[in-house]
């Protein structure tokens, strides 16, 4: 009996499209730590959000630490190594 192909990560990925985070999820911003709830990245004014790496993975980070977020996925993206998040807090 042959095995049914299966998909590739990358072609999972490309199947699942943005990403949002689960509500089940514990989620911290990446730049400062604070504890980010699933609706705050929905709606106009939304309080947090989800930046992506060169390489198409999704980081939290609050609106307010944008700047510092994306330097942070810079530095991953130079360097090749994984990012370095603020330790979480509540």
């Amino acid at each position: 009996m042959k095995r049914e192909k299966r998909l590739t990560r990358s072609e999972k990925k490309a199947l699942k499209g943005v990403v949002k985070p689960a509500a089940d999820q514990h989620i911290h911003c990446i730049a400062c730590g604070r504890h980010i709830d699933p609706p705050e990245f929905e709606g106009d004014a939304a309080t947090a959000k989800v930046l992506y790496c060169e390489h198409g993975s999704g980081f939290p980070s609050c609106t307010a630490c944008t700047a510092v977020s994306q330097e942070l996925l810079a530095e991953h993206d130079r360097t090749n190594q994984p990012v370095k998040p603020a330790a979480a807090w509540h």
